[in-house]
C-alpha cells in the first residue's frame, strides 16, 4: 500500500527532482514533482494497520532539493505526520549535505515532540560517512534493514535504542 496525497493507494507515489526548478510530473502522477537529481517515494509495508510509512529516498539531497521535498511532504502527505513513527530508507541516496542533515534534525524534533520515532535505514557510502561525522546515529536509530526498523517500531520497544553504527558501509 502506498500513501498518495493523503489517501492510501496501490499506485506508485513519487517525487522526482531534476535541474533547479520544480515542474509538474506526467499526467498519470498529478502530485509528483520534477526538479533536481533525486526521488522520493512513500510506501507502507504490508502488515498491521499501525505499520509506519517508509520514505524511500534516492539520488542527491542538497540545498536545491531538500526544500522541494519538505514542501511536497507538507502539501501532499498530511497523513504521514499523523502516523506514530517514520522510517527513512537511504539505501539509494548517493549524496547529502548540511541542508539534508538540518532537515532530518527538524523532522526528528517534530517527531519527538509528538512522542514518535524517526528511524533511518541502510545509509551507504558518502551518506553513511556524513551521518557518522555529525553524530546523528547517536540520536536517531540507524538500522541495516527496513524490516528490522519496522519490527522495532511495531513491537513497542520504545524509545528505539540505536544499534551499533560504523561509518564503514555494512
Amino acid at each position: 500500500m502506498r500513501w498518495y496525497a493523503g489517501v492510501a493507494s496501490s499506485a506508485p507515489v513519487g517525487l522526482d527532482i531534476q535541474g533547479g526548478s520544480t515542474l509538474a510530473g506526467p499526467s498519470d502522477r498529478p502530485h509528483a514533482l520534477v526538479a533536481h537529481k533525486a526521488r522520493l517515494r512513500i510506501s507502507s509495508p504490508q502488515g498491521p494497520a499501525a505499520t509506519p510509512p517508509v520514505l524511500e529516498l534516492s539520488g542527491e539531497f542538497d540545498l536545491d532539493t531538500v526544500p522541494d521535498i519538505d514542501r511536497f511532504l507538507r502539501r501532499n502527505l498530511g497523513p504521514l505526520y499523523h502516523q506514530d513513527h517514520l522510517v527513512i530508507d537511504l539505501a539509494a541516496t548517493t549524496f547529502v549535505d548540511s541542508s539534508f542533515i538540518a532537515f532530518l534534525v527538524r523532522l526528528l524534533t517534530d517527531q519527538r515532540a509528538r512522542r514518535k520515532e524517526l528511524v533511518l535505514v541502510r545509509p551507504v557510502g558518502q551518506v553513511r560517512r556524513v551521518l557518522a561525522l555529525v553524530g546523528l546515529p547517536n540520536v536517531v536509530p540507524v538500522f541495516e534493514s527496513v524490516d528490522e526498523a519496522v519490527n522495532t517500531l511495531v513491537s513497542g520497544r520504545l524509545p528505539a535504542i540505536p544499534p551499533a553504527f560504523s561509518s564503514a558501509s555494512a
